[in-house]
């Protein structure tokens, strides 16, 4: 009987020390999790580029340079981050990325494949895809290419659009571009299938006089350059799989280069025949002098090249403001979900700090049972296995917390999935809950039993009702300091009908001050916002009402000054699959 006695109470004090591993493991886990961005700006980022792809990527004195590894030098100089080159083949660098021996490149295609073992940024230029022939050559549009002798770098995405496109079994492959396009001013072979810009680049930087792009002349009497039928590059940075802290300020250096004219700088510094490009006032006099006398042509033509350029500045502000836009929302979803974050970290800490207390007091209890008088062995054997239960229980609690956290500010890709509404809600509030908890709201929620799912991006509606629901207890205690019957939160799903399409409605309901109406009308500005500015941007409504529209849903609100405010979510139901009827 002694022996066995002393046999379990080795494998509990055993099983005790497994356990405080374990919670000593958990806690470094979450000490990491909130704490490992603060020192990320030490970080020497390696990056890499290929030998020879010009004007992107080019081999100077044997130090890196070239458009692509200017632009990333200029991102990570405005974001404050380091940044190391090496010079290596295409297929090393891909794969030392792919493995994580690498942090980012400067230049990459994007595509589906590579988009499985990559995260890449917004694209900072899109290449359309041409083809260029020799002087008299009967090659005039893509239909003419099949059965030709095409030369195409190897392994680069002209390449394996050739072979998809299937032009010919005569395909010449080149290890740079440069070899291309010698070896068809040479005389050999039939055409080079290229980008447009690495191409015109290359015909500039050898001199080549007899190798032109394909043109077709439109209604106009104006040579447009052919382009490839879906061919379409985006060359974007790119950096190994699930590394979002990089990635955001990439993305966010790239939106910060391109607004202070730094990109536009760059762009025309490595390619300069850009600007040649342009028509000049005398090509554009010439083909009106036909139609009206010298002096009126003179006076319409400065009048209309003067309003052109307004124009073509205007367009080109507006396109860079737009694709700067394009560029920030994303990142600003993302900031505003670590907003939010930062409001949450408390409360979770909290909350994942009382079922470890329990845990080891439970773990103490066992462990005082296990050291008892072996008479009581039976008995205690009954009351380890009830408190193991609890340690059990307690655990699972910590580790859904612990996994919504991570799921909530975890990157999201741009594609949409099916959502539980009822798990959903559940993921916030096993969040907030807490907060609700110390100020003392009397929280209610109500889910109609046969509520449907919706399709979307399960991360942004919940970044949209944590945003509601801190808005309205903020709301709350500023009403009710203290406890108060009154004191009242409602969260709610419904089914909708809207314009005969089935939706779901989730609304946030407060029983706070209500907005006035001079705010009431810029709520859902950018920036604005009733708080100061040590407790938030002002971006929460904001962005909340952007996703919502991305969802083909809509946010809106009532309130009564005084009284209550309700915010609703209308997000399309998942549409039933009526083949299955």
């Amino acid at each position: 009987m002694y022996i066995s006695h002393k046999n379990n109470e080795d494998k509990i004090a055993k099983s005790s020390l497994a356990m405080k591993i374990a919670l000593a493991a958990i806690s470094f886990l979450i000490v990491t999790f909130f704490f490992t961005s603060a020192f990320a700006d030490d970080l020497v980022y390696k990056s890499a580029t290929e030998y020879d792809y010009p004007p992107f990527s080019v081999t100077n004195e044997g130090v890196a340079d070239g458009f692509s590894v200017d632009l990333l030098k200029a991102v990570a100089k405005e974001m404050g981050i380091n940044i190391t080159f090496k010079i290596d083949d295409w297929s090393t660098i891909k794969k030392e990325l792919e493995d994580g021996d690498l942090d980012v490149l400067p230049l990459v295609g994007y595509n589906e494949e590579r988009d499985k073992v990559f995260d890449f940024t917004a694209p900072y230029i899109i290449m359309h895809g041409n083809i260029f022939v020799r002087e008299g050559s009967d090659i005039s549009s893509e239909e003419d290419l099949f059965g030709k002798e095409i030369i195409v770098m190897r392994g680069d995405n002209m390449h394996e659009f050739a072979l998809e496109k299937n032009y010919t079994d005569k395909l010449i492959l080149t290890d740079t571009y440069k070899e291309a396009f010698e070896l068809l001013s040479s005389g050999k072979y039939d055409a080079v299938l290229s980008q447009n810009l690495v191409g015109q680049m290359l015909i500039e930087e050898l001199g080549i006089k007899k190798v032109y792009p394909v043109t077709t002349i439109d209604e106009s009497s104006h040579a447009i350059r052919t382009k490839l039928e879906g061919f379409e590059q985006k060359f974007c940075f790119a950096v190994k799989a699930g590394d979002s802290e990089l990635l955001a300020k990439l993305n966010e250096g790239l939106a910060l280069v391109s607004a202070n004219g730094t990109y536009n700088d760059l762009y025309y510094k490595w390619f300069p025949f850009e600007k040649a490009a342009n028509l000049t006032f005398w090509d554009k006099l010439k083909s009106s002098l036909t139609i009206i006398v010298p002096l009126v042509i003179i006076i319409l033509g400065v009048s209309v090249i003067i309003t052109r350029r307004q124009i073509a500045n205007k367009k080109y502000e507006l396109e860079k403001s737009n694709n700067t836009l394009l560029m920030l929302e994303g990142h600003l979803i993302q900031k505003q979900k670590l907003e939010s974050i930062g409001t949450l970290a408390s409360g979770v800490a909290h909350e994942i700090n009382n079922p470890i207390n329990g845990i080891l007091n439970y773990s103490q209890i066992i462990s005082d049972m296990a050291c008892s008088d072996p008479q009581d062995y039976l008995s205690s054997c009954e009351n380890i296995k009830e408190y193991s239960n609890e340690i059990i229980q307690e655990a699972h609690r910590i580790s859904t917390i612990v996994s919504n956290l991570l799921q909530f500010s975890r990157t999201e890709k741009n594609s949409f999935s099916r959502a539980d509404v009822r798990t959903l809600i559940d993921g916030v509030l096993s969040l907030v809950n807490i907060e609700i908890k110390r100020s003392d709201i009397n929280l209610s929620v109500n889910v109609d039993d046969d509520i449907k799912p919706i399709n979307c991006r399960t991360q942004q509606i919940q970044q949209i009702l944590i945003n509601l629901i801190t808005n309205g207890k903020d709301a709350l205690n500023e009403k009710y300091p203290q406890f108060d019957d009154n004191k009242k939160m409602i969260i709610s799903a419904k089914n909708l009908i809207i314009d005969k399409k089935d939706f779901v409605r989730l609304s946030v309901e407060d029983h706070g001050n209500g907005i006035s109406a001079n705010v009431a009308k810029n709520i859902f500005d950018p920036f604005f916002t009733t708080k100061s500015r040590t407790e938030g941007t002002g971006l929460g409504l904001s962005i909340s009402y952007n996703i919502a529209q991305d969802h083909n849903g809509n946010l809106s609100f009532e309130t009564q000054e005084g009284e209550f405010t309700k915010f609703y979510l209308d997000i399309p139901a998942e549409e039933n699959d009526e083949s299955d009827n």
